[in-house]
């Protein structure tokens, strides 16, 4: 259950003038997370499509031992981009908290909260969905995609008894479960410190 919205910006000691400039920079420090979470998307896609255009390279070929390097390669920076795309959401979110705690005394109106009504045009309407959940779904999915080549490829080794090289990806994934886990209980120990 998510918790209510509370500022942790405190407003009692601040001007008009330095509200106004919060507001400001809080709006394009959000813009610039924003710009932040596709150019680093942009980096991973690059690293991901290679490993996706050498397994298949590869798959033709039937060579296993370089199948077995390259799905764990496509785990592991699958998993990397599933992490800074939460990372990168974090960081909007707690900009866009710093707009929401002084927008109504800058503006007037809480320009930036309020959710607009919309003309409904049926299913292909707008939608509200958020485009950097999207992306995290996305990168998600890219990581049970690489996780199934990973199985495909064990068991092509395993039974072409090449047990020392399945372990290569298996490896990969138990290093980035391991590793996704430390991050997830990093980041909550540091948000508890700082409620």
């Amino acid at each position: 259950m998510a918790k209510p919205f509370r500022s942790l910006l405190d407003k009692s000691a601040v001007t008009p003038d330095q509200k106004k400039l919060i507001l400001q920079m809080a709006a394009e420090m959000r813009k610039f997370e924003i710009g932040l979470l596709w150019q680093r998307s942009l980096f991973f896609w690059g690293f991901i499509g290679s490993a996706f255009i050498a397994y298949a390279a590869y798959d033709k070929s039937g060579t296993d031992d370089l199948r077995a390097l390259i799905a764990s390669f496509g785990i592991v920076c699958s998993v990397a981009w599933t992490l800074q795309n939460r990372g990168s959401k974090y960081w909007q979110e707690a900009w866009e908290q710093k707009v929401k705690a002084v927008e109504t005394d800058v503006l007037g109106v809480a320009l930036f909260s309020n959710i607009e009504p919309r003309e409904e045009k049926g299913f292909w309407g707008a939608r509200r969905f958020s485009v950097s959940n999207l992306l995290t779904a996305l990168s998600d999915f890219t990581v049970l995609v690489w996780v199934a080549l990973s199985i495909m490829t064990v068991a092509s080794l395993v039974e072409n008894n090449r047990l020392w090289l399945a372990a290569v990806p298996v490896a990969a994934l138990v290093a980035a479960i391991i590793y996704s886990i430390i991050m997830g209980f990093r980041t909550r120990k540091c948000d508890k410190l700082s409620s």
